[in-house]
């Protein structure tokens, strides 16, 4: 989602800080979230992506692409 979206866009669109957002992408022993885009953020995230670009985000890309995974602790896969 960063990478489609940007940090700027993310952290508006869910009213959560920017370093929160980075957050997304550090594994979880390092006080991220292992990858994984908050639950309750999601809807907002469709939202503005509908609202402010006209594009289509659907719950299915929130979960990793074929090839992907998860960052397990510590990064390691």
């Amino acid at each position: 989602m960063i990478a489609r979206f940007t940090v700027e866009k993310l952290s508006g669109w869910t009213g959560r800080h920017r370093s929160r957002v980075h957050a997304w992408t550090w594994p979880t022993d390092r006080g991220g979230t292992g990858g994984v885009v908050p639950t309750r953020v999601r809807q907002k995230i469709i939202d503005g992506a509908r609202q402010d670009l006209n594009e289509t985000v659907t719950f299915a890309d929130f979960e990793p692409m074929e090839g992907e995974q998860y960052l397990s602790m510590g990064g390691a896969q």
